[in-house]
């Protein structure tokens, strides 16, 4: 009996890991062009890969790098499950300082611009994974030191972290270990996307003010799965709006959400100012939630943490549905006296 209900529940969980990742594939997310390259065998057969096409177009060589830095904020975190601690030798600062997870990077050397890049040169990595967001001229200034560059490209999200764990994974010939963090964050991303019902869901949209500027997080961002698996409808991507668009408060009273989505110590500034104050989200009837800490600033493996806080905050019978105590036990029985 116990062993049908374990199997009936990695059958759910397997299911609505399809279903997750159908959506995200339908919504376009995808990923700009890193991808493995087959050679045709003497027998016409697809012979293994040996290179990588990144981001950028360059082809890059499949092999065990030995002493590998990363530049790019996914890259950071999925590099700590695929290669052995001593061949991750260099990570961002933004990493390394300001993640709430920023103790797993012990005291590899954090890179946080140009003028630090002599301290990545330093550490004699053979690769050093990149971002979209480099300068061009700082990427050559590292080639120029014999290193090679891969471009992993964007972080949008689910669907580029997937890609990034399999393209990492045959790049650095780690392909076992890719294909098991692959199937974890899958499965954590499925019993979130489970856990809140898709009647129950209310709209609202992201929204962040930087002095008298405002700015949100829709469709073709990170920001788009944070709501989608917290069990919130984007009222910006209903409206058309896409990745991280500027607004102005005319058009924020346009959508009205009744519920708004912000960063620690932003509510105020949202239902202080003149006119958004008479958004719905600002009313009794409505709210402002503050997402706690920096976790839904990681648009890859630290999504999940990101959308258990924002589930707790808004759905906070949710967790009651991941509540372990409704499994069976897996303790060992207690011996009898």
């Amino acid at each position: 009996m116990k062993a049908d209900l374990v199997n009936l529940l990695a059958l759910v969980v397997a299911l609505v890991s399809a279903a997750v990742f159908a959506i995200i594939q339908a919504r376009g997310d995808g990923h700009p062009g890193a991808k493995a390259l087959t050679e045709a065998g003497d027998d016409g057969t697809d012979a293994p890969a040996t290179v990588v096409i990144d981001a950028r177009g360059v082809a890059v060589p499949i092999r065990a790098w030995e002493r590998i830095a990363s530049l790019h904020l996914v890259a950071d975190h999925l590099l700590l499950d695929l290669v052995e601690p001593e061949r991750f030798v260099a990570t961002t600062a933004t990493s390394r300082t300001q993640h709430p997870e920023h103790w797993r990077f012990g005291e590899r050397v954090a890179v946080g611009g140009r003028e630090q890049v002599e301290a990545l040169i330093e550490v004699h990595p053979d690769l050093v994974i990149a971002s979209n967001f480099m300068d061009e001229s700082l990427l050559a200034r590292i080639e120029d030191h014999g290193i090679q560059v891969f471009d992993l490209g964007e972080m949008r999200g689910v669907a580029t972290t997937i890609e990034d764990i399999r393209t990492l994974g045959i790049l650095l010939r780690a392909e076992d270990r890719a294909r098991r963090l692959e199937d974890r964050f899958l499965r954590e991303i499925a019993a979130l996307h489970a856990a809140v019902p898709r009647d129950d869901q209310p709209e609202g949209l992201y929204l962040s003010v930087y002095g008298d500027a405002w700015f949100g997080g829709t469709a073709g961002s990170s920001y788009s799965d944070l709501l989608a698996l917290a069990g919130i409808h984007d009222l910006a991507a209903d409206h058309g709006f896409k990745e991280w668009p500027p607004y102005t408060p005319e058009q924020l009273l346009g959508m009205d959400p009744a519920l708004i989505v912000t960063q620690e110590g932003m509510a105020a500034a949202i239902c202080d100012h003149t006119l958004l104050r008479r958004l719905r989200a600002c009313t009794p009837a409505g709210r402002v939630v503050e997402l706690p800490g920096r976790y839904h600033t990681d648009p890859g493996l630290g999504l999940v943490p990101a959308v258990q806080d924002l589930q707790d905050l808004v759905h906070p019978g949710a967790r009651a549905r991941l509540d372990p105590t409704v499994l069976p036990s897996f303790a060992p029985p207690t011996e009898s006296p």
